[in-house]
């Protein structure tokens, strides 16, 4: 018989928790219900210590401060336990841990310090701090780390494919002469732009009491400078202090947090599209483990799925998203409770982008780029190079130069010996004629190289 009440891989709800755990554990240290609890009480210990200094006027002592940080340390997922033994009572989960707290100081030295524990705070000033907090540090530890190592191999692909010619194609037709490094050089230098932004965002987090109004301070000294206070010790925790608030912090944030993860999970979605269109065009190869098969059926498939998983994780994501940023903004009043409902499920887009991120890095590994069929391609195609042959034309004089080319190429596809006869029958010089030749060959370009060149060098710095 299976046991639906245990927890396992095999049974979990969803494939963040199952097939794909393993993948997402540095998530579990910062967006788990343990992880969670202990944040919060970090910030319980912090700000503990930080009143009851301000309003004593003196520093704890050595053993009460080490007592007070030993609530942190040694918190574990059997203390956890005991902490929802006490919301089963009081159906609160931030007075279960304010209660954990007071009990655990009961009886030992810095009792005294009982009084000082959320001093003037409402549950969500404590929330506020922790939950900013996490989203900073994951952000820092766990999310732009693996973004890094998507932008580090488009910068290898980019840079060794940077004299690769290839077809543009616009409309999904054959239109112009590119490099295949230069292409993967843009949406790295999108990807740059965006990590610049994503690492900029700040947090915001409130002190300010169950209104924002910092009401509960007046019973604690009405010459106590409350907003001061708190603003300082927010801003100790490197977050940014929100004065003007509700019960809740304003989400907005946290929205431009969101909103940054939103766009670059965009550009990586219209990477993996054209990913994909290469491989179907043929430009790329997945390269084949013998052990694996990319087919129940069908023995000679060899399949881009990393690109295709990856793609349907960063839209899952992205979906979240647009709920959350219509969401969060909006609350009835001074504060209703579907924010925190929803707050509890924001690692969903995380996750689902960490997954892709991985899935993309595991795709890039997995492909080799076919040089042969880029090149008969271009070969087959020498109608792209007319545009070429339009400027050159047009800068030595040759007035109808559009006209003439529209009249002979629209619609057809040129082979090299068309493109060379139609050079040959132009107003030109015989000089002219065989520079203009040497310049259709892709080959005479420097400006790819020189952009790969200088995004690439960005990359880098990042």
């Amino acid at each position: 018989m299976i046991d639906w009440d245990t927890n396992d891989p095999l049974t979990a709800l969803t494939h963040l928790d199952g097939r794909n755990g393993r993948k997402l554990t540095g998530l579990r240290r910062y967006f788990s219900e343990f992880a969670w609890m202990k944040m919060r009480i970090s910030m319980i210990v912090l700000y503990t210590k930080s009143i009851a200094a301000e309003l004593t006027g003196k520093s704890l002592s050595h053993a009460d401060d080490r007592k007070l940080s030993s609530l942190v340390d040694t918190f574990s997922l059997t203390e956890a336990r005991k902490v929802v033994e006490l919301e089963k009572s009081v159906n609160h989960d931030l007075k279960a841990l304010e209660l954990y707290c007071v009990s655990s100081l009961k009886g030992s030295h810095p009792w005294r310090l009982i009084p000082f524990i959320n001093l003037g705070l409402g549950s969500e000033d404590i929330n506020s701090m922790a939950f900013a907090l996490i989203l900073k540090k994951s952000r820092e530890e766990v999310v732009t780390p693996e973004i890094r190592k998507v932008a580090k191999l488009l910068s290898d692909l980019a840079f060794k494919e940077r004299s690769t010619v290839m077809i543009a194609r616009t409309h999904a037709q054959p239109a112009n002469v590119t490099t295949f490094g230069k292409e993967i050089a843009a949406p790295l230098s999108r990807l740059c732009d965006e990590i610049e932004l994503f690492q900029s965002v700040t947090f915001q987090a409130k002190c300010s009491g169950e209104v924002g109004s910092y009401q509960a301070f007046l019973g604690v000294d009405q010459s106590f400078n409350a907003i001061d206070f708190t603003n300082r010790f927010i801003r100790s925790l490197a977050l940014v202090p929100s004065v003007v608030s509700t019960q809740i912090a304003p989400y907005d944030s946290i929205i431009r947090y969101l909103q940054s993860l939103f766009r670059i999970n965009s550009i990586l979605i219209d990477f993996c599209k054209n990913m994909w269109l290469y491989v179907l065009l043929g430009y790329l190869k997945v390269r084949k483990i013998d052990a694996e098969v990319g087919s129940a059926g069908m023995p000679h498939k060899v399949n881009p799925i990393y690109f295709e998983g990856a793609e349907g994780g960063l839209e899952m994501a992205n979906g979240v998203i647009e709920v959350f940023c219509r969401t969060f903004p909006v609350n009835r009043l001074q504060r209703d409770f579907s924010d925190s409902t929803m707050r509890r499920n924001i690692v969903l887009p995380i996750a689902f982008s960490l997954l892709s991120y991985q899935s993309i890095c595991q795709a890039l590994d997995r492909i080799e780029v076919d040089k042969k069929c880029i090149a008969d391609d271009l070969d087959s195609h020498a109608e792209i190079y007319t545009e070429t042959v339009k400027t050159y034309g047009t800068m030595r004089g040759i007035g109808d130069m559009y006209e003439r080319l529209k009249t002979t190429t629209r619609g057809r596809v040129l082979s090299q010996k068309d493109l060379q006869d139609l050079i040959t029958a132009l107003p030109l010089k015989k000089k002219e004629k065989q520079e203009l030749k040497t310049l259709c060959n892709g080959l005479h370009n420097p400006f790819p190289g020189r952009i790969v060149s200088e995004v690439v060098a960005r990359a880098k710095k990042l």
